[in-house]
């Protein structure tokens, strides 16, 4: 009896062992994502939907050439699929022509000059959806606002998109991370940036250019840095 007492007692301090060990392991070798905080710089290629707007009854179309996007943000990892972020970035298109009409008429077209700007404040958030091993695969986007100014001429003219204000703005985006080192990921992404109900004043000081939209596509690539 007392033989198969100590062979039983034995038996069960192997195992209690074993799995303190394993246990053990598993609390060492566990990822510690969630205390991951980064910081990424972007730039990169912003094409811009015409921007449209209401003044006195008419109806008035701005087309921008293809313009620039850079920014930054601040983030943080919640686990190993979401992460949140802080974005400030900038947008800048030049002007090339417009059009004015009433009723569907077109009344007044022809070139346009200067520049119109914007600059977003976002917070977003980020889903690692899937991973090819250096490489991550991510979806998401964000909300917040943006100031949205002005200063261009139509046809020659005073008159023209001026300044303007702050909007609310969103975003949806997708992309590829891709690490380099242990603490450095290069980012190639994908986003489309709105901003609606922007009003802007009128250069020639003699009204205001309603509900200003601004739609965007951009292709940006960004260096981020880990700690």
């Amino acid at each position: 009896m007392k033989l198969r007492l100590l062979a039983g007692v034995s038996i069960l301090a192997s195992g209690l062992g074993w799995s303190s060990a394993h246990a053990a392991d598993a609390i060492v070798d566990a990822p510690r994502a969630e205390d991951l905080w980064y910081v990424t710089l972007f730039g990169g290629a912003s094409f811009p939907n015409d921007v449209k707007t209401d003044y006195d009854g008419s109806r008035y179309s701005v087309d921008l050439n293809t313009g620039f996007v850079i920014g930054g943000a601040v983030g943080r990892r919640i686990n190993d699929v979401f992460r949140v972020e802080g974005e400030l970035s900038y947008a800048r298109y030049k002007a090339s022509s417009f059009s004015g009409s009433y009723d569907g008429v077109v009344f007044s077209s022809g070139d346009a000059a200067g520049n119109l700007s914007a600059t977003y404040l976002l917070a977003n958030v980020w889903a690692d959806v899937a991973h090819f091993g250096d490489a991550k695969l991510y979806v998401g986007g964000g909300i917040g606002a943006a100031y949205v100014t002005a200063d261009t001429t139509f046809d020659g003219n005073d008159y023209g998109y001026g300044s303007g204000g702050w909007g609310f703005a969103g975003q949806l985006g997708a992309g590829v991370t891709y690490a380099i080192t242990q603490n450095v990921d290069l980012d190639f992404g994908y986003r489309f940036k709105a901003v609606t109900s922007v009003d802007l004043d009128d250069n020639d000081g003699g009204g205001t250019y309603e509900n200003a939209k601004l739609y965007s596509h951009n292709l940006q690539l960004g260096v981020t840095l880990k700690f």
